[in-house]
């Protein structure tokens, strides 16, 4: 999918909300064996127990980031005019 996708919304004064599939960003939560599979974890790092972060991927799957928070994953989301969607 690409390019502008439109969603009637009843709030709309226009009757609908318009998002660009290029600025969308999914969040997810990662835990340390995924993120040195993403290699964002450099060899030899180990992250302590349970320890989680916060990965933010384009529409294609490539990371564009990561932070130790959601809250900071979604502000710097938003810092970069992109749309946040939480993936579980």
């Amino acid at each position: 999918m690409t390019g502008k996708t439109r969603f009637g919304l009843p709030h709309e004064e226009a009757g609908n909300a318009v998002f660009d599939d290029a600025r969308i960003t999914y969040i997810k939560p990662t835990d340390a064996a995924e993120a040195m599979r993403l290699g964002i974890i450099p060899p030899g790092i180990k992250l302590p127990e349970g320890a989680r972060l916060y990965v933010l991927h384009a529409m294609d799957g490539s990371v564009l980031g990561f932070t130790d928070g959601w809250e900071s994953a979604y502000g710097a989301a938003v810092q970069n005019e992109l749309t946040p969607v939480a993936v579980h």
